[in-house]
């Protein structure tokens, strides 16, 4: 076969390719969220408080011990499980458990969660409890928010000033 029908034969090869991509790049087309609709993410990473307090050891109990194991308190490793709990216009939306990771569930706890949220205005609460405390939260967030159609509300934790925010 000549050279200049094999480029012609490549040529043609290469733009039905192309053609083929450029194709399925914009169809079907892809929407992430309804119409009228936006998204709430709840994306923090938080420390819990110990499921057990630190015990004081006596001058006894360090001298039984090794010089390099000798520490003044004894502390459990195991961290409390995070609550969280969502409530959108004063209906209990959402509640979920967050089990600290970790061979001694003693990590960090990374929360990552998604709700898909009506356009509109609405009162957001969120409450989270990061102790062993059978009833209430230590932390909670209340005020209106504004969602616009295919709008991103993230809520986050600061832990400088120990507070639950709205970006």
């Amino acid at each position: 076969m000549p050279d200049f029908m094999r480029w012609i034969f490549q040529g043609i090869c290469y733009a039905l390719f192309c053609l083929t991509i450029l194709v399925y790049s914009t169809h079907p087309a892809y929407t992430y969220l309804s119409p009228g609709q936006g998204e709430m993410k709840l994306a923090f990473k938080h420390a819990s408080q110990r499921k057990e307090a630190c015990t004081k050891r006596t001058q006894e109990q360090l001298l039984a011990l090794p010089p390099n194991m000798r520490r003044t308190q004894e502390c459990s490793r195991e961290r409390a499980d995070v609550l969280v709990e969502i409530t959108l216009d004063d209906q209990h939306t959402i509640q979920q458990s967050f089990k600290p990771p970790g061979l001694h569930r003693d990590g960090t706890v990374f929360i990552y969660s998604k709700l898909p949220l009506p356009a509109g205005e609405h009162q957001l609460t969120i409450k989270m409890r990061d102790s062993v405390r059978s009833e209430g939260f230590d932390f909670s967030k209340s005020a209106p928010v504004t969602i616009h159609p295919g709008q991103l509300l993230v809520v986050g934790f600061d832990d400088i000033h120990k507070e639950l925010t709205f970006h």
